[in-house]
């Protein structure tokens, strides 16, 4: 069994450096890495390779857990994935009361990013995103964590006095694209559920979720911890497939940079 979890190991990060480094054209690669290897490696032998982590709620099972999984390219990258299958953020489960908070857990995986670059790491450079349908390569939800890229950072710590706790479009577009904001002022992102909060926002039924995307950036409100909510969708301009997944940087250049207190 060893020798399989090893063998599953490495068979595993060769899949995942292909899906995360050059695309993949199945769109079930990231689905079958976590549920015919993580999952198998983790109740087997109790090790998640080759994902980070395979975490289930006890008594719930993989239906309410998720798995942790670490670019192999790009080491400040992480990837949080449901142990069990949702095609996205289209998914009507993530609409439910008692579902698992998918963003709130992917907040945690920071510490993980810490641990990788060997120093403190400010939580307002970081980002989270989920793709719309259309701005994704995999048909499994997944949430990336990794940092903001430099100008979207800029950008946001500029605007954030007029970021209000309604939804409302952003001042300038981001990155050429038309974004909706909202503030939460909480110390973490654990229950603020973005996609609730933009379904229930724009009255959008599952499958109308599937045209937009969604993140979360922590930053401060007036010296109170909070984060942003940000959300575009697919049209609302030229080029647009809600791929929100652009407004963050895998080399995480931005850690190098000096900021002055803002």
């Amino acid at each position: 069994m060893i020798k399989f979890t090893r063998l599953c190991s490495r068979q595993g990060l060769v899949l995942l450096g292909v899906l995360l480094l050059a695309g993949c054209a199945r769109s079930d690669a990231l689905w079958g890495v976590v549920d015919k290897l993580c999952m198998v490696n983790y109740q087997h032998q109790q090790d998640p390779a080759p994902c980070q982590q395979v975490y289930m709620p006890p008594g719930q099972g993989k239906e309410q857990g998720f798995s942790v999984i670490q670019n192999p390219r790009y080491p400040y990258h992480f990837i949080l994935v449901p142990t069990t299958p949702l095609s996205g953020i289209e998914s009507p489960q993530l609409l439910l009361d008692g579902r698992t908070d998918y963003f709130g857990y992917a907040w945690l995986m920071r510490h993980r990013l810490t641990s990788e670059y060997g120093q403190p790491v400010p939580d307002e450079r970081l980002g989270m995103a989920i793709n719309s349908a259309y701005g994704r390569s995999q048909n499994q939800l997944h949430i990336h964590l990794t940092c903001l890229r430099e100008d979207v950072y800029r950008q946001l710590q500029a605007e954030r006095p007029y970021i209000q706790e309604t939804w409302s479009a952003l001042p300038d577009k981001l990155l050429r694209h038309t974004y909706y904001a909202r503030r939460v002022v909480q110390p973490t992102a654990m229950g603020i559920y973005p996609i609730r909060s933009v379904a229930e926002h724009f009255h959008l039924s599952p499958s109308q979720l599937a045209e937009y995307g969604v993140a979360l950036v922590p930053t401060e409100f007036s010296g109170q911890t909070g984060f942003i909510l940000l959300t575009t969708k697919r049209g609302w301009d030229s080029g647009n497939r809600a791929s929100v997944e652009s407004l963050l940087d895998k080399t995480c250049a931005i850690l190098a940079l000096n900021h002055p207190a803002e």
